[in-house]
């Protein structure tokens, strides 16, 4: 990497996390996914710094609209989406944005850092490879491979190797290695930085982070994830020696574990062993050191490589002494194992995407689709348990039907018994002339409690006992919990408009209760007034003719039995049309009671049934999960087509 690339990247940088303010130290997060950005705007840098800087100025004597600064804002976040866009080569542009869709719709399930170590490497056709070489339990092994595995054999000794052996006073900050010229160790605040001109380095477009990772005292049946290895984390001391250090994530591509002798193996195999990598198991290796001995291809596998860092070293400084030490440095080199670590480094695919980017967002797939299926199978799993059995509803089914069998046979006893009580017989015709007030009070009563008082008690426990399990909670016709008109004529329908409102919605099914008030709003005073025309009728006709006959019987002409014969007729014909038409009105009451009380319950029976067969009926909605599976399913596809082209 260029040199004014890597002095840029330190200088803004530090003047971001500037160690003299002592708070924003301590809150600073530096995100390692960001580095590949600030390298593609590095170049003008010093431009935006000193027009950042006449802004300032600027900003100091002149105040921005707050709707103004909002509108720049938006313009210049979207410029930014639009120029990412634009830099991204095109046969990454369908998974990057897959890949960002995943990221809003599997953010719980996705590792976020090596989510985002992807995208940035889908916008550049040859992206930076990140190496993290991690010493077991200390630094130490992992410092002296990376210099054997960096150095130059055709130069002399460097002092970058020197600045590389004696970086161990702080071996939890780790030490990032870069390729441009050699200007010392650059500390940033975030990560201590030394740019190098290594061939390795150059050739591979590799970056390598130096650092340790601990074995732990975890349980041997305790498994970790791939982060673990993966995502190793930096520490970032503080101003203030009382205040812990802050910790970063560096997520890489690929990951060497360096250890010694035995103990190095056995630890390098269990933190494996333990690790739940998938498909990311090719992106780790081990470097375990042991003194060469016997054929170095016996040392080699797929997962682990055996060096001896002495040998190699000899080896090295020997063919920097003198060339004619060639074949001495080709041995030692070759039996200390380093080249090996080298070839798995610079292993590279012609054409399609890098290697090691393929194997991290496949792995990321992997693992998202792994946390999305056991998360929707939890999610399955509730909504069968929230669901009623059939055992449930058909036990519920038969306690409707008993409640429906006892509210019939109710309102045909009761009802008879309240039609035949004293006082709705005390409302007989010829009674109406001193009991007319008390119609309205009596048909009441016998609304009140002769009307499937018993009934509707028992409805509201059915419907309790229905509700207990959920069914009535959203039901299909949970709005027949009012009332079901659906046999009410339109004229009836105009009436009600008048009436209070007593139709609300309720718990439990309303068609009792809402019937019962419609009688009371309705028939009944209707039935009064009727009462009331028929006395006022026989009493004004009876008076009527009564006076006419006596005019009649005062005249010379009419004998007293012909004038008594006039009253008589007036007499009978109001009180014969009193009886008729108030033995019909009542008659025609009961009958309308009956009804409306039989329908109530049929009503009612029905909501109940319905309740219980379809409710509730839990729409089939798309699961989150299910969505974000089918973006992953097009996000392996779009891997695929990467790949080939």
């Amino acid at each position: 990497m260029p040199a004014r690339i890597r002095a840029t990247v330190s200088k803004s940088v530090t003047r971001f996390g500037d160690s003299g303010a002592s708070p924003l130290s301590r809150r600073f997060f530096f995100c390692p996914s960001c580095w590949a950005s600030w390298r593609r705007t590095l170049s003008t840098t010093q431009t935006r710094t000193a027009t950042n800087f006449r802004r300032k100025d600027i900003a100091a004597t002149t105040t921005i609209p707050a709707s103004t600064r909002s509108f720049l804002d938006r313009r210049r976040f979207i410029s930014s989406i639009t120029e990412v866009n634009r830099n991204i080569p095109a046969r990454n542009r369908e998974l990057y944005a897959l890949l960002g869709e995943l990221q809003q719709t599997a953010a719980d399930q996705i590792s976020l850092s090596r989510l985002q170590l992807a995208q940035r490497g889908l916008e550049s056709e040859v992206p930076v490879i990140r190496v993290a070489v991690l010493g077991l339990n200390g630094a130490s092994a992992a410092r002296r491979l990376v210099r054997l595995l960096l150095a130059d054999p055709l130069t002399g000794k460097q002092s970058w190797e020197d600045l590389i052996d004696s970086r161990g006073s702080e071996e939890s900050r780790g030490l990032l290695i870069r390729y441009g010229q050699n200007s010392g160790i650059v500390d940033d605040g975030a990560c201590p930085t030394l740019s190098i001109p290594s061939p390795v380095l150059k050739n591979g477009n590799i970056e390598i982070l130096v650092g340790a990772i601990g074995t732990g005292n975890e349980p041997t049946g305790v498994s970790i994830t791939e982060e673990t290895l993966l995502v190793p984390t930096i520490s970032i001391p503080t101003s203030n020696d009382d205040t812990p250090p802050s910790v970063i994530q560096y997520p890489v591509h690929r990951t060497v574990i360096c250890g010694s002798g035995p103990d190095g193996l056995f630890a390098y195999s269990g933190l494996v062993g333990r690790a739940n990598l998938g498909s990311a198991e090719q992106l780790v290796h081990g470097a375990i050191e042991q003194p060469a001995a016997g054929d170095a291809s016996k040392q080699t596998s797929d997962k682990v490589t055996f060096v001896d860092t002495a040998v190699a070293d000899t080896a090295l400084a020997k063919f920097r002494e003198s060339v004619q030490f060639v074949s001495e440095y080709e041995r030692g080199w070759t039996a200390g194992g380093v080249q090996d670590v080298v070839n798995w480094l610079s292993a590279k695919k012609d054409g399609g995407l890098a290697p090691e980017l393929e194997i991290l967002v496949q792995s990321l797939l992997d693992s998202t689709e792994e946390g999305l299926v056991a998360k929707e199978a939890i999610r399955v799993r509730e909504q069968e348990a929230s669901d009623v059995s059939a055992e449930t509803r058909q036990s519920l089914d038969q306690t409707v039907s008993v409640w429906a069998e006892r509210a019939h046979t109710e309102l045909q006893k009761s009802l008879e018994e309240g039609f035949a009580s004293l006082r709705w017989r005390g409302l007989a015709w010829w009674k109406l002339f001193w009991r007319v007030d008390d119609v309205g009070a009596v048909t009441s009563e016998i609304l009140q409690t002769r009307y499937l008082a018993q009934a509707e008690k028992e409805m509201i426990w059915t419907a309790g006992r229905v509700k207990q399990t959920g069914l009535l909670n959203g039901a299909p016709n949970g709005g027949d919990f009012a009332v079901n008109n659906s046999k009410t004529e339109t004229a009836e329908e105009n009436s009600e408009t008048a009436v209070p409102q007593q139709q609300e919605d309720g718990p439990w099914p309303m068609q009792i209760s809402a019937s019962r008030s419609k009688l009371g709003s309705t028939t009944i005073p209707s039935l009064q007034a009727l009462s009331q025309s028929l006395v006022l009728f026989s009493a004004s006709t009876t008076g009527l003719t009564s006076a006419f006959s006596a005019l009649l019987y005062s005249s010379a002409t009419t004998g007293l039995y012909e004038a008594c014969t006039v009253a008589a007729v007036g007499l009978i014909y109001s009180l014969r049309r009193q009886q008729s038409k108030w033995e019909k009105a009542r008659s025609f009451w009961e009958d309308e009671v009956r009804e409306s009380g039989r329908t109530a319950l049929i009503d009612t029976e029905k909501v109940l049934r319905e309740s219980i067969r379809d409710g509730p009926i839990q729409q089939k909605e798309e699961l989150p999960e299910t969505r974000a599976r089918a973006v992953v399913g097009r996000a392996r596809k779009a891997l695929e087509d990467a790949k080939q082209r």
